[in-house]
Order: structure tokens, then sequence, then C-alpha cells
């Protein structure tokens, strides 16, 4: 009798626990399809990958993707159609939803402006006349600029009196591993009067180099072209960027190191003088 009661007790806890177990599904079944009903979707157009800046849209390049409704942003492209073929306006990075905004029909026209990195400037250095029409630079090319000055050694140091005897010219290395930005970009650019230095010592013949070079170093190269001296460029290895030290090169240290001499006075003797030398009888 107890036995059939245990068994009796047994059965019953089965069928609760079963009963309790679809109680449970249904609950969460019914919890599901309440999620998916509360939360709608919607399609966007994604970045498969990133795309640069100014670059051609293609559709290897997008994917669609669903979106909660509620978190998508306004203007968001739900069609890759409305993208492909048409620009990038600034990069689009993988994964970022694709709007209105983020694509144009026509490229953007660049300018010098933004060409030149954060941080740099272009200045316009005219091409010595040596090297005018000769010399087939290229843009990318690095070059350290030569300058010979002529200097008065009381403007180095020296006192008035030694000044008038210190007259002479001097021949150094300025700037080192110049990046050639452009060639010619000055008339384009509409920057002549800007630059009226330069265009006063600059031909028509001759292009103008634009320098990328650093602000201080700008307005070095203001002061190499304003100077009155005569310049120089020496076309830099592509595999050299150190910056070597050399030393000012005057006639001074032109003659110590060649060992030239400088030319002696010719004192010649009165032709007089010398016959008597010559009649005056030996002891």
């Amino acid at each position: 009798m107890k036995r059939r009661g245990a068994l009796a007790l047994l059965a019953l806890g089965i069928l609760l626990a079963g009963g309790a177990s679809v109680i449970v599904l249904g609950i969460a079944r019914q919890a599901g399809e309440a999620s998916r009903a509360v939360i709608p979707q919607v399609y966007v157009v994604m970045a498969a990958r990133e795309i640069p800046d100014q670059a051609v849209v293609t559709p290897d390049a997008l994917v669609v993707r669903p979106f909660p409704a509620e978190f998508a942003p306004p203007g968001a492209i739900s069609q890759p159609e409305q993208v492909v073929g048409k620009f990038a306006v600034g990069t689009i990075y993988r994964d970022q939803i694709v709007m209105n905004g983020h694509v144009t029909t026509g490229r953007k026209a660049t300018s010098l402006s933004d060409r030149v990195p954060p941080g740099r400037v272009v200045v316009w250095l005219p091409m010595p006349d040596l090297l005018a029409g000769q010399v087939g630079f290229q843009p990318g090319d690095r070059l350290d600029i030569l300058l010979s000055l002529k200097l008065v050694q009381s403007e180095v140091g020296d006192t008035p009196s030694n000044a008038s005897n210190s007259n002479g010219m001097s021949t150094q290395t300025t700037l080192q591993n110049v990046e050639i930005f452009a060639l010619g970009e000055q008339q384009q650019a509409g920057v002549k009067a800007a630059e009226g230095g330069v265009s006063a010592r600059t031909s028509a013949s001759t292009q103008p180099l634009a320098l990328l070079v650093d602000h201080q170093d700008a307005i070095i190269i203001k002061y190499i072209k304003d100077s009155g001296g005569t310049i120089d460029l020496a076309l830099r290895s592509s595999d050299e960027e150190r910056i070597v030290r050399t030393d000012a090169v005057t006639v001074d240290s032109i003659a110590e190191r060649f060992r030239f001499r400088v030319p002696q006075e010719v004192r010649t003797v009165p032709a007089e003088p010398r016959q008597a030398m010559q009649q005056e009888p030996r002891p």
C-alpha cells in the first residue's frame, strides 16, 4: 500500500515538472515574440571596408544589415544603389552607417592647401640661373640650400676698427633635406603678389620651386631670398636624410686648406744706382 502511494507521488511530481517546463517555454516564446514586436528593425547600408576620401564607392565596399529603427541616424541610406558610383566625402570607416552627407556626385576640387600636411607651409624660392631650364627636378626630391653672402666682420662680433680689412664672401650650407613640394605652381595658385620678392627676381622662363618646410624654416628661406647673396641648390640622395655639419668657406679657409700664397709686390732697383754699383771698384 505504501509502495503504491510513493509511486503515485513520484508520478505526480513528474507531471508537475513537465507542466512547469511547458509553462516556462511558453513564457520564453512569448517574451521573444514580444521583444521582436517592441524593437522594429530597418535595413541600412554600411561600409564593408574603409573607403578613402574622394574615392569612388564600389558595390564590394558596401553591405546591407538590419538595424534597430529607433537608433537609426537620420539620413541613413537603405539602398546600395543610392551610393554606388558616387565619391566619398571624407574617409568612411568599416562598419560605419553610410548617410547622405557621406557621398557626393562630384569629386571635390583639390587645392594647394589640401595637399599641405598640418604643421608645414609651402614657400617659393627662385630657381638659380645656373639651374634654370637645365635640371629636371621633380616633386619629392630633396635639396640642400647653399648661400654665398658678403659679410662684414663687425656684424659677427669684431670691432669696427678691423671691419675695413675684414670684408669678404662667406659660403655655407643653410637648410638641408628640404622637400620639393611642386614646381612652377606659384603663378597657378595666384600668389605671385603675396610673394612679390620672388616674382621680382624670377624671369618668365624660370620655374620657382615650391618647398615644403616648417614655419621657422620658412622665415630662414625668406631671409635667404632677401639677403642679396647667391643661392645654389645641391640635390640629395633619396636614401639620405641626416643633417650634415659643414664648415663655412671664406677666402682665408680656401687659402689655408689649399695652400694658396698671397702675391708679394716686386721691388725694382732704379737703373742709375745699379750702374753706379757696377762701377765701384772692389776693395
